[in-house]
């Protein structure tokens, strides 16, 4: 069949079977998605438990605005930012030195007070997963959590009931 110049090929809608037939090309694409193509949230908001929001518009890590932390251990403090976004592990040391496989007590480069304690960690002994709240009212499950031992596989920002939900099933809540 020729229309206009160029050439139409005549394909059959359905197959003998009667099946509908859908061309290689014209197929959706899968939507399962490996965990690099998941969607990560980005953390826009955190706040201490007293209130204080520590998001830091001063330090921009890949691109967004980071959560600004004070730590101390005997013999060191200092300060960092570290990543809002999802699973991504990097962070600006502004202050101090952190070192990998030691536990830093975490609080509020504003107001000073603590980060509360959601579950502990089970990378190394007396390890925590601390808290950051997302409302300036501290809520639990609307929260965000990481581990308190630098280098630590829970060391990125996992949302709250996410942890919670881990642990229950390992059985260690």
């Amino acid at each position: 069949m020729q229309m206009s110049g160029k050439k139409v090929l005549h394909m059959e809608r359905f197959g003998k079977d009667g099946r509908l037939i859908i061309p290689l090309g014209q197929r959706k694409k899968s939507t399962k998605k490996t965990d690099e193509e998941k969607v990560r949230y980005v953390v826009t908001e955190s706040y201490c438990p007293n209130g204080c929001n520590i998001i830091d518009k001063e330090y921009k890590i890949n691109g967004v605005a980071g959560l600004r932390i004070k730590f101390k251990r005997p013999g060191m403090e200092g300060e960092f930012v570290l990543s809002a976004i999802e699973g991504d592990f990097d962070k600006i040391i502004l202050s101090g030195e952190l070192q990998d496989g030691v536990k830093d007590e975490l609080y509020c480069p504003h107001c000073g007070v603590m980060f509360k304690k959601l579950i502990n960690c089970d990378c190394t002994p007396c390890a925590d997963m601390v808290i950051i709240g997302l409302t300036p009212k501290l809520d639990f499950n609307n929260a965000i959590s990481f581990c308190n031992v630098t280098g630590c596989a829970n060391g990125s920002s996992i949302k709250s009931g996410d942890v919670i939900r881990h642990a229950r099933l390992r059985g260690t809540v």
